[in-house]
């Protein structure tokens, strides 16, 4: 018998241990009981309210449809599909090259309705997203020299459908969506439509898909993680072959949660692999212009060994970090490896590199920052694009580039940290009216 509760001398409990194994239960317990939730757009930033801004005003009528196409890259192996062609969970060491057609809404659907849900806080108007059809055009080996490769006739036809669409949109740019975990290729593909279309639909978006699971056991195994550190190099090569075959300006790129792993990566390989040349030198080659690691799932050490060569590639470096996503804390505690990117624990650490070796060009969005003026919390793992506050800051950061300060956010007490103040909206629509005249 064992008194007090007390557990026996043979069997020592760890309570870390325990709190891992619990939460590995919970985690399991609701991927298994949860059900496959449709994809639906997401509610409308809150800079597009009251009518200050209508990002669509300067849209074509041909452009004012419901459907819209997106390029994609690929790693994923292809496959069959009752819907037609798609690509499943199989790493490949090929770059699949192609074009996908994304409906937002159902085929009921017209684009007053898709305006309406665009630029209003009714959450009775949020809209199904479908992938209508998948086309693949060229395929491209992982891992060659991009620029010096010479291109299959399918190869060059993809670049010149980009350079297409360069050429008759608003900002001659392409958006690089990367991923998180537990997503397919249909999330990966409707999800940089959407973002596209918020973005007042001019530039090119471009979804990089690499071979998760659609299971979160998957990356707390780390099989995942092991596969978002062999996709680097498929996203390297495909930056490469962006800069040296399309007609871009700039080429942004976002990276979501466990998509900061092949980023980070891809970007410290490829300044790697011109360590000879200088910052300023590379940055005119890839034109790599603004770089967001929104809720960054990789380990802080990890990021910080690879943040000086982001830096040196790109134009400007936004992370975003939260006191309250069940996400990354739970990532944090279950596999290990300490404080991740995107949480506020790491948030000081990134300061002090920022500091320390003097960089100008990194900005660290706080969005947990201000909560008790605001009243609420900014909390869970998609706020990126979920709460209206913060994807208007994303809207707005990728369509102008503009510094913080210019962007309607509020400066911390701390070097390079900035927040959203409880008047934020109001912020966000002045800066709008002084830097856009309303109009993008």
């Amino acid at each position: 018998m064992h008194l007090q509760g007390k557990p026996p001398s043979h069997c020592p409990v760890n309570a870390d241990w325990l709190k891992r194994a619990w939460l590995c239960c919970m985690l399991l317990l609701m991927t298994a009981c949860a059900a496959p939730q449709p994809l639906m757009l997401m509610p409308a930033p809150v800079l597009y309210r009251d009518g200050l801004v209508d990002p669509f005003a300067h849209l074509l009528p041909a452009r004012r449809i419901p459907r819209m196409s997106i390029f994609y890259a690929t790693n994923r192996g292809p496959e069959i599909t009752e819907q037609g062609l798609s690509y499943g969970n199989d790493i490949t060491q090929r770059l699949h090259l192609g074009q996908a057609v994304v409906q937002l809404g159902d085929e009921n659907t017209q684009w007053n309705d898709l305006y309406e849900a665009s630029i209003t806080d009714q959450t009775g108007l949020l809209l199904p997203l479908k992938l209508h059809s998948v086309a693949q055009q060229a395929r491209f080996p992982v891992g060659m020299a991009a620029p010096s490769a010479e291109l299959t006739d399918e190869a060059q036809a993809y670049f010149a459908a980009i350079n297409a669409e360069l050429a008759e949109a608003q900002d001659r740019e392409i958006l690089v969506y990367v991923h998180g975990t537990k997503v397919d290729f249909l999330n990966s593909a409707t999800l940089t439509a959407e973002i596209d279309h918020f973005s007042g639909r001019d530039y090119v978006g471009l979804a990089f898909a690499w071979p998760s699971h659609q299971n979160i056991f998957r990356y707390l195994i780390r099989e995942d993680v092991h596969r978002a550190q062999a996709s680097s190099d498929a996203l390297a090569t495909l930056l490469e072959l962006l800069a040296e075959h399309t007609d871009t300006q700039r080429i942004n790129v976002l990276a979501y949660s466990a998509g900061a792993r092949v980023t980070s990566k891809a970007l410290d390989q490829l300044r790697t692999k011109y360590s000879d040349e200088s910052a300023y030198r590379l940055k005119s080659r890839l034109r790599i212009g603004t770089v967001i690691f929104a809720a960054a799932d990789v380990e802080l050490e990890t990021f910080l060994d690879r943040l000086g060569s982001i830096s040196d590639l790109s134009e400007q470096v936004v992370i975003t970090v939260s006191d309250d996503d069940n996400a990354l804390i739970a990532a944090r505690h279950y596999m290990g490896g300490g404080s991740r990117t995107g949480e506020e624990l790491a948030e000081s650490a990134e300061e002090f590199f920022i500091h320390e070796h003097q960089i100008t060009n990194i900005e660290i969005i706080d969005v947990s920052a201000g909560k008790l003026a605001r009243g609420f919390d900014i909390s869970g793992h998609h706020y990126w694009y979920r709460h209206p506050w913060i994807s208007s800051d994303m809207v707005f950061l990728l369509r102008t580039g503009l510094r913080p300060d210019r962007r309607g956010l509020a400066f911390s007490e701390l070097e390079g940290i900035w927040y959203l103040s409880d008047d934020y909206p109001e912020q966000v629509q002045r800066a709008a009216k002084k830097e856009m005249r309303g109009s993008w």
